[in-house]
C-alpha cells in the first residue's frame, strides 16, 4: 500500500527525530562526548623510562607488558622516542606487549613511552567479571591454616568481608599469618598470597600491579593491588594501606604473573613511570580517543580536517539555524521579508560586525543604493545593465564609508565589507521595484521584516552554547530539518492572519 504524501512527511519527520537524537545519544553515552564544549576534565601524561645496557654484538629486543585499559580508562594518544629500534605490538598469553628490536647497538639505552588518557564516569565498565581470576589453589597444611583463620574471621559478606580479611591477615604475632606469609618478602609475592587467601574464602580476586597517578610524580616503580570482583562490580584493593582505590588514581600495568620488562641482550635493566596531571578540554579529549580506537563516526567526520577547515564548517553548521528562523517567522508568523534567505547571509554579516554596527550599515548602505538607483530609473536601462550599475553604486558606497570611518577614527565602518555586494545590489533593485508597484509602506515593511528575521537569525546563529553544541553534535541538524519539513507541511492560518477576524470580535 503506497503512503500518503503526509504519512510520509510524519513518517520522515520521525525517522530524522531518531536517527538525529540517536547518534547524538551515542556519541555522548559511549564515546564520552560532554554536553558543553566549556566542560573540561583532568588528563594524565604517563611516562615509562626503559634503562638498560646493550650486550656488544648481540641483538636487542626489548618487551613492556603496556597499560590494561582499566574500567573506565581512555586512552587519548600514545607515542614512543627509541632511536634505532624498531616497533611493533604483540600479543602474549592475553597481555598487550610493547616491543623494540635493534642491532649493532652497543652501551646505555633509552626508551621511552608516553600516553595520554582520562577517566570517564562509565560505571558500566566496572560490571565486566574479571578476565582470569585466581583460583583455589591452596593445598596441605596452608590450606589448613588458611581455613581456621577464615572460621575465627567469620567475614562479613561483600566488599567489607574483603578488608577485614586483609586486615587479618596484617596482624602482627598471628602465628597462623605468620604461617601464610612466611617467605613472601616482597609486596608482588605478599599480595599474592593475600589473593590466595580471597579465594579461598570464596571471592573472585586477581592480583594486579600498577603506579598511582600523582600530579609531577617522578620515578615511581610498580605498585601490587588485588582486584575483586563483588555483587557484579569491581573493586580495587591496596594491601598496604587496606583501602579501597578509586579507579581514576591508578594505571594498570601487570595482570596475574605478568611479566612487566624483558630485555634480551642486554643486562641492568629497569623500568620508572612518571606521570603528570593536565586540564583539557572533554570535547577534544573525546575526539582523539575515539579516532585513536579508529571509531568510524569519528573518522569520517568533520572532526578529521584541519583546524582552519573545521572552523570554516563551525560557522556553516549554524545556517540551519537561520533558515529555521526564516521558515518558522514566513511561515508561522507570516513575517514578509525581502528575498527568502537573504536575511539569513545578512544574519552572517551581523557575526562579523555585531549587531548594531551590522543594522546601522545595511541601512546606510541599502537608503543610499535606494537614492541612486531612483535616478537609473529615469534613463530607461535594460535589467541586467541596471543591476550591473547598482552593483558598481554599491562598491563605491562601500568605498565612501570605509574612508570616511578611517578619517573620523570610526572602526565599525570599515567592517562594511563583509556585507555580500551581490546580494545587497539585488535586494536595492527588488525594493526599488516594489517601491515603484506597491509604494514605499510595502518597501518599509519587507525591509523591516528582513533586518527582524536578520536579527533573531544573529541572535540565534551567534550564540556560543548553541554554536557549540551543534558543533559538537552535528547530527542534530537532521533534528533541525525534520522541524523544518514537519512546519512546511502546515497549511493552517499564520499569526500574522489572526488580525483579519478582528472586525468580526468587534462586531461581536
Amino acid at each position: 500500500m503506497k503512503l500518503s504524501s503526509a504519512n510520509q512527511v510524519h513518517l520522515l519527520v520521525v525517522l530524522l527525530f531518531c536517527v538525529g537524537l540517536g547518534a547524538a545519544a551515542y556519541k555522548h553515552l559511549a564515546l564520552g562526548f560532554p554536553l558543553l564544549a566549556s566542560e573540561t576534565e583532568t588528563i594524565w601524561q604517563l611516562e615509562g623510562k626503559i634503562v638498560f645496557d646493550a650486550k656488544p654484538g648481540m641483538p636487542v629486543e626489548v618487551r613492556l607488558n603496556l597499560p590494561d585499559n582499566n574500567p573506565s580508562r581512555r586512552l587519548v594518544s600514545s607515542d614512543f622516542i627509541a632511536p634505532g629500534f624498531n616497533f611493533d605490538e604483540i600479543e602474549e598469553e592475553g597481555a598487550r606487549m610493547a616491543r623494540w628490536r635493534g642491532e649493532g647497538i652497543e652501551g646505555e639505552q633509552v626508551i621511552l613511552l608516553r600516553s595520554l588518557s582520562y577517566f570517564p564516569d562509565t560505571e558500566d565498565a566496572l560490571e565486566s567479571p574479571l578476565a582470569r581470576p585466581l583460583g583455589d589453589d591452596m593445598d596441605g597444611p596452608l590450606r589448613r591454616t588458611g581455613l581456621s583463620l577464615l572460621r575465627d574471621i567469620q567475614p562479613a559478606a561483600g566488599i567489607d568481608g574483603a578488608l577485614q580479611i586483609m586486615r587479618s591477615l596484617n596482624q602482627p604475632g598471628e602465628q597462623r599469618v605468620e604461617i601464610l606469609l612466611r617467605g613472601n618478602t616482597t609486596p608482588e609475592k605478599r599480595t599474592y598470597r593475600m589473593g590466595q587467601v580471597l579465594a579461598l574464602a570464596g571471592y573472585q580476586v586477581e592480583p594486579v600491579g600498577g603506579i598511582f597517578l600523582e600530579d609531577k610524580s617522578r620515578s615511581q616503580t610498580i605498585n601490587h593491588f588485588l582486584e575483586v570482583f563483588i555483587d557484579g562490580r569491581k573493586w580495587l584493593l591496596d594491601t598496604r594501606e587496606l583501602e579501597i582505590i578509586p579507579w581514576d588514581r591508578i594505571v594498570l600495568l601487570q595482570r596475574n604473573k605478568e611479566p612487566l620488562l624483558e630485555v634480551f641482550g642486554g643486562k641492568d635493566s629497569r623500568v620508572t613511570y612518571a606521570t603528570n596531571k593536565l586540564q583539557r578540554a572533554t570535547f577534544a579529549s573525546a575526539v582523539d580517543a575515539a579516532s585513536h580506537a579508529e571509531n568510524p563516526l569519528i573518522d569520517f567526520s568533520i572532526y578529521s580536517l584541519p583546524l582552519s577547515e573545521q572552523n570554516t564548517f563551525k560557522l556553516l553548521l549554524v545556517i540551519p539555524l537561520g533558515a529555521l528562523v526564516v521558515v518558522i517567522l514566513r511561515n508561522l508568523v507570516g513575517l514578509r521579508t525581502s528575498g527568502t534567505f537573504m536575511p539569513v547571509l545578512i544574519a552572517l554579516t551581523f557575526l562579523q560586525t555585531t549587531l548594531v554596527v551590522g543594522v546601522m550599515l545595511f541601512i546606510v548602505v541599502v537608503g543610499v543604493g535606494l537614492i541612486l538607483r531612483s535616478y537609473l530609473s529615469h534613463l530607461n536601462l535594460l535589467l541586467v545593465p541596471r543591476i550591473a550599475s547598482v552593483l558598481v553604486f554599491v562598491i563605491i558606497i562601500y568605498g565612501a564609508i570605509g574612508i570616511l570611518s578611517a578619517k573620523m577614527g570610526w572602526q565599525g565602518g570599515l567592517k562594511v565589507t563583509f556585507f555580500p555586494m551581490i546580494i545587497l545590489s539585488w535586494t536595492i533593485e527588488r525594493m526599488s521595484i516594489l517601491w515603484d508597484e506597491a509604494g514605499p509602506r510595502e518597501v518599509m515593511v519587507e525591509s523591516g521584516g528582513s533586518l527582524v528575521t536578520a536579527s533573531l537569525a544573529y541572535l540565534l546563529m551567534g550564540n556560543t552554547l548553541i554554536s557549540d553544541t551543534i558543533f559538537l553534535y552535528p547530527e542534530l541538524l537532521l533534528v533541525i530539518l525534520a522541524v523544518i519539513i514537519a512546519i512546511g507541511s502546515y497549511t493552517g492560518y499564520r499569526l500574522s492572519d489572526l488580525r483579519r477576524f478582528e472586525p468580526l470580535e468587534r462586531h461581536d
